[in-house]
């Protein structure tokens, strides 16, 4: 305990030494010398870079010729190129990126890297994100003591990746069966850790949305097997806290109805389960209706979809999801019903809602394969074009200001503005003109430190137990 207590002494001195030496020295980054070695030590961009002449593109706009300064993690300006004088370019790096477009940095709103955790399958998985574009993932459940090392590593430039912001789970006591939930909290009885909780009509609210809060959780996931009382609670307590909500559109037995109020719901084909089996009382997939007559015209559909509106929420529809084998039976009168909701059913959906003005948020739910040098995140986006009919622009926004806002970071992330982190996305190609061109990545920048594409030589994804 002596050694101890000598060790912090002689650390407090140093750090009072170095505040006494350059209290009163500034660097060119505008960092005192002080800052500066504390800004090192923590991983972080320092240096004033100009990125000169690229193509912004922002919200429903683009503009040419364009000048993004980047002082340290934030951006500092954004300028016409021209507007670029000599006595700003003292001790300034200058990137010629004229023949360059430029967007927000990309956030997939659906990720699980901490189920199961695996420190060489979450590591690759967060290397590729991140030299595809990709400066934030939003975990959906998973063990907190591992996310939070991944984010901490991530945060101070230890490994590369995205920035992680994860989910402190809660659900029914029933749900806490599944495999998943005992190995998200290995070393704990299933559903008495904090990330990974049981609730029930007794369980303290406030206390239970502390300590999610504790785990260094950035929002709370409402999953599954609790009534819909339980949820509105939730729900309340979480928005009371200003604490970011997420839940299953259907939380079971609860109805989607429920969850309404909730910053974001996920899985949009849960709503057509919910129409055409309105009784199911328990989380899962097993015995699926026929979706064979559904549509995004159905009443129950049209009516959970004019309620999502008026509440606010979020839809994180998940679509690659639904890209699964068709499952069919063939029923006494000879017909052949099929039994899983369809990607083509999940768009049709998705698109009612995009109409009524719902924002959509892009998320995976579900990885690449091991050889693709891309992450699932592209794919998503192409299918919330093909399928939801999305416009390039829109699907951009929904990787980016609405994921942002799914997250409560919109004060920090999710679009190119004066102040905000300097997450950007550099492509060769104009990805407003068709959503593939995202593949076309030239570099990443995540808080102000640059990911070169052509120094990511993708190895595969190692294997990963669901």
């Amino acid at each position: 305990m002596a050694y101890k207590t000598r060790k912090l002494a002689v650390m407090i001195s140093l750090l009072c030494l170095i505040q006494t030496t350059y209290a009163a020295e500034t660097t060119t980054s505008g960092l005192s010398k002080e800052e500066l070695v504390t800004a090192k030590l923590a991983g972080k961009a320092t240096g004033k870079v100009i990125y000169l002449g690229a193509t912004v593109i922002t919200g429903n706009e683009s503009k040419s010729d364009m000048a993004i300064v980047v002082n340290g993690e934030r951006i500092e300006a954004i300028i016409p190129a021209a507007q670029v004088n000599s006595a700003s370019l003292t001790e300034t790096e200058i990137v010629d990126v004229h023949h360059l477009f430029v967007l927000p940095g990309l956030i997939d709103s659906h990720v699980h890297y901490g189920t199961h955790p695996n420190l060489s399958f979450a590591q690759a998985q967060l290397k590729r994100d991140v030299y595809a574009g990709i400066t934030g993932v939003r975990d959906m459940a998973g063990d907190a003591r591992f996310l939070g090392d991944m984010s901490r590593a991530s945060l101070i430039n230890e490994i590369p990746a995205p920035d992680i912001y994860y989910a402190s789970l809660v659900a029914g006591p029933s749900f806490f069966n599944d495999p998943r939930t005992v190995t998200s909290a290995l070393g704990m009885p299933p559903g008495t850790a904090p990330w990974m909780y049981a609730v029930t009509d007794k369980t303290n609210m406030a206390m239970t949305l502390s300590q999610a809060r504790g785990t260094g959780a950035t929002g709370l996931k409402i999953y599954a097997n609790l009534p819909g009382p339980l949820v509105q609670r939730l729900v309340k307590e979480a928005n009371h806290q200003h604490f970011p909500v997420w839940t299953h559109l259907q939380v079971y037995p609860a109805t989607p109805y429920d969850s309404l109020g909730a910053t974001s719901v996920s899985h949009v084909c849960m709503i057509a389960r919910y129409a055409a089996q309105p009784g199911k009382a328990k989380y899962g997939h097993q015995n699926e209706p026929s979706y064979d007559d559904m549509s995004a015209n159905n009443a129950e559909i049209k009516k959970y979809i004019s309620a999502l509106k008026k509440s606010g929420t979020i839809m994180d529809a998940t679509l690659s999801v639904y890209e699964l084998p068709s499952q069919a039976k063939v029923t006494a009168d000879g017909k052949t019903k099929h039994l899983h909701c369809s990607i083509e059913l999940a768009g049709e959906i998705t698109h009612a809602m995009l109409v009524a003005g719902i924002p959509i948020v892009a998320g995976t739910d579900s990885n690449a394969s091991a050889d693709d040098a891309f992450p699932a995140l592209n794919r998503e986006l192409e299918y919330l074009v093909k399928y939801a009919g999305l416009s390039a622009r829109e699907a951009i926004l929904s990787a980016t200001e609405n994921a942002a806002k799914a997250l409560g970071k919109e004060k920090e992330i999710g679009s190119i503005e004066t102040g905000k982190f300097a997450n950007l996305v550099f492509t060769k190609e104009d990805p407003t003109q068709d959503i593939a061109h995202l593949r076309s990545i030239e570099f990443t920048v995540k808080r102000g430190i640059r990911f070169d594409r052509k120094d990511y030589q993708h190895q595969p994804i190692p294997e990963q137990d669901d």
